[in-house]
């Protein structure tokens, strides 16, 4: 998303995904021909961000590492456009800054503005799009001066739906796009995917907590919302985009998540699969990581944020 100049650093990302009064942290190291290796995981407070950080630098050598942020989910916001006829790639993103003036509710001249392609030959459309992400100066500028401040600037901004992307690109089928479903205790994402680029994003109203709570009643309608909402989004998605075939519906380590796939699966028309992390990353540095669903998906955002490759 939003990069930033960096000097050089040790091989590896940082993802920091704050979420509340806490932030999860990993570092994600690559290798060609081998799975990322997932160096450490940590979850550390965020009351105070820039002591969070210098501490850090202390016990995880912070400083060594490039050092990537995400975006909270209010912190911006994604829209789908029709690319500008006859504007170079290099410039959507000044053609997209006002293409948004009457689309978002803040000021776009200071907006931070990146712009996704979306996989040609997806869609029946003669016209090609692409996705906008926009940030308000109000959110990242802070975010910004804080880390600036802290002696441990970021050297990219990024927005979880692009670090699922990464993710689920590794384990996505060759020639066929995917869906992968991540569920949070303040929302759910669902990205679906295409030769490793994003076709298209959507925030649901379901969280971790509706999803496993004790109440029978209150799941079993958890799991029927879940149902609907992805089944009205998949069928959206293929209209949109009926030049690829969905193989499958991928959903991300989290408690319950056995019980939530057995439920989709006789629902929904693509093959409901449970995500093991075990397919797309090395997980030999942090032992224990993989058999504690709950604290992979606490880290899963910080994790694909740090896939990034530049």
């Amino acid at each position: 998303m939003f990069g930033f100049h960096r000097k050089s650093l040790l091989q590896g990302w940082v993802g920091c995904a704050p979420q509340g009064g806490l932030a999860a942290l990993a570092l994600v190291q690559r290798a060609a021909a081998a799975k990322p290796l997932v160096r450490w995981v940590a979850t550390q407070p965020w009351e105070q961000p820039a002591d969070t950080l210098r501490a850090m630098a202390r016990s995880h050598r912070l400083a060594r590492h490039q050092r990537v942020l995400l975006l909270g989910r209010d912190q911006y916001r994604m829209v789908t456009l029709d690319t500008p006829a006859g504007v170079p790639r290099q410039e959507w993103a000044d053609a997209a800054r006002w293409q948004l003036k009457d689309t978002v509710d803040f000021a776009v001249d200071s907006a931070a503005i990146d712009v996704l392609a979306v996989p040609e030959g997806t869609s029946y459309r003669t016209q090609a799009q692409f996705i906008v992400v926009a940030a308000p100066a109000a959110q990242v500028q802070p975010q910004v001066e804080l880390a600036h401040g802290s002696g441990l600037p970021w050297q990219a901004i990024d927005i979880n739906e692009t670090a699922l992307r990464n993710l689920g690109a590794l384990v996505e089928p060759e020639g066929r796009a995917q869906a992968l479903l991540h569920c949070q205790h303040s929302h759910s994402t669902l990205v679906v995917t295409f030769q490793g680029e994003l076709l298209a994003a959507r925030q649901l109203e379901l969280t971790l907590e509706h999803l496993n709570t004790h109440d029978r009643t209150a799941r079993q309608q958890a799991f029927d919302q879940a149902v609907l909402e992805l089944q009205r989004t998949l069928d959206g998605i293929e209209r949109s985009f009926g030049q690829v075939t969905l193989a499958r519906l991928l959903v991300t380590p989290m408690p319950g998540q056995a019980a939530l796939c057995e439920h989709l699966r006789p629902l929904l028309y693509v093959p409901v699969v449970e995500f093991d992390a075990h397919d797309a990353l090395d997980l030999s540095a942090v032992p224990g990581l993989a058999d504690d669903p709950a604290l992979l998906n606490q880290h899963l955002g910080a994790i694909g944020a740090a896939l990034r490759s530049s």
